[in-house]
């Protein structure tokens, strides 16, 4: 099950190379924009995307009781809540959009091309969130391979949306940064058309059924929400953490420099994180299947074989990351300083990622069970009492400047995955009703 999920991430992770190798060629401050302003996508994003993760537990449990109608019925539920928050959030965040940049970097060159990418994002988040809301809700009823095809799709549409739009081949314009985001907008969008198709079909095991309705019902809603919230408040405390520690970042004396590393090394910690939450997924789907049918001890099991399998393979990956880390880095870029701080920045995030790969494995058991709050404060606890005062204090007090910086990441993510996997070991989940 874990590896049609990793491997839908990882096209997704190839296309957001692929887009930064090309958005690499416009320059150094290019690639500073898309890296902040996908800070700010990431928050949005992470926040509508609650709504799917408490779908997922329901489909979950519906698909182990054997309820094919509290499935479709929950799915359509998530799908109509989402679409409505999505344009809400969507509409707020283009209102604010001209003033986020800003807040982070004062650089104009990189404010002038980030800030059409976020517009374009936030029009485009409706088609963007309910693509993902499709490949949970197949993922909770235990088919991992339909949203890696339509994964594939996506990404096929956007690296060559992306290509074409970027530098204005074929008679389009040269939308340069923007482009890139017009090209992941249109991916998504071909996707999750065509993810509706397929769960029309009834050719699936999650159908969706004409018995049920997308009319809000309130008791359902709440029982999503009730799951999907504290995911969403872990997300928005997870990259609201990251949008102020590349603010740190660019307070460094070293700042777009820095800030255009990070960028980069970003790319080789979301294929590392991806298995991690790739793992998570497959826990929440497994355990709430078993959960659903009745059987706690089988729950157990499922979640602890899925977290020792997701720490060990995290750790082999580890190694050729580590010997791959500089000719990584000069994939996208020829700048000596850029690919420096770039190979210090993977070192620290190749030894925090087994920690994270750990607490997002535990964590998608907790969150099979419908206990999504320790998670949530775990999140709160390490990112934001621990990941940036110690950041703040190595890099500025004690003067250690942007490594100080990457060794803060050890710091958080050994905590964090530490009480994660201590709460799900108690075992109490197991007795939780949703």
């Amino acid at each position: 099950m874990t590896i049609p999920v990793a491997f839908g991430g990882h096209a997704e992770t190839f296309v957001g190379m692929i887009q930064l190798f090309l958005v690499g060629m416009l320059g150094p401050s290019a690639l500073s924009a898309v890296g902040i302003a996908q800070a700010f996508t990431s928050v949005l994003f992470t926040t509508m995307m609650s709504i799917s993760r408490g779908a997922l537990t329901m489909v979950a449990q519906a698909i182990g009781a054997e309820s094919m109608e509290d499935a479709s019925a929950a799915a359509k539920q998530a799908f109509t809540l989402l679409f409505g928050f999505s344009i809400v959030f969507g509409l707020v965040s283009l209102a604010v959009s001209p003033f986020l940049l800003p807040a982070i970097i004062s650089d104009p060159d990189v404010i002038a091309q980030g800030t059409p990418y976020l517009q374009v994002f936030f029009v485009g988040i409706p088609f963007m969130t309910l693509n993902r809301a499709v490949a949970s809700c197949f993922q909770g009823a235990g088919d991992t391979r339909t949203p890696f095809y339509l994964a594939v799709l996506a990404s096929t549409v956007q690296i060559s949306t992306s290509y074409v739009l970027i530098f204005g081949h074929f008679g389009f314009p040269a939308w340069g940064v923007m482009g890139a985001a017009v090209g992941s907008f249109t991916g998504r969008a071909v996707a999750t058309c065509v993810g509706f198709g397929l769960l029309y079909s009834g050719r699936f095991r999650l159908k969706l059924l004409s018995s049920t309705s997308y009319q809000v019902d309130w008791a359902l809603a709440r029982r999503i929400l009730r799951i999907g919230v504290p995911t969403g408040i872990q997300g928005i405390f997870r990259n609201g953490s990251k949008l102020v520690y590349i603010k740190f970042i660019g307070m460094t004396a070293l700042s777009t420099t820095a800030v255009a590393a990070y960028t980069i090394g970003n790319q080789m910690e979301r294929i590392l994180r991806r298995n991690g939450l790739a793992y998570g997924t497959v826990a929440t789907a497994l355990v709430g299947q078993r959960l659903g049918a009745g059987d706690s001890d089988g729950a157990e099991r499922n979640g602890w074989t899925t977290l020792l399998i997701a720490v060990l393979t995290n750790v082999l990956l580890g190694v050729p990351a580590y010997l791959l880390a500089r000719p990584f880095m000069q994939l996208f870029t020829d700048a000596t300083e850029v690919i420096d701080i770039g190979v210090v920045y993977l070192l620290a995030m190749i030894l925090t990622e087994p920690f994270l790969t750990a607490a997002e494995a535990s964590g998608g058991g907790l969150r099979g069970a419908g206990d999504s709050m320790p998670p949530m404060y775990y999140t709160l606890i390490a990112q934001w009492a621990v990941r940036l005062p110690v950041a703040y204090v190595l890099a500025f007090t004690l003067g250690y400047g942007i490594d100080g910086i990457w060794t803060a990441l050890v710091v958080y993510g050994a905590l964090q995955g530490v009480l994660t996997v201590r709460k799900f070991g108690k075992g109490e989940w197991k007795t939780r009703v949703i």
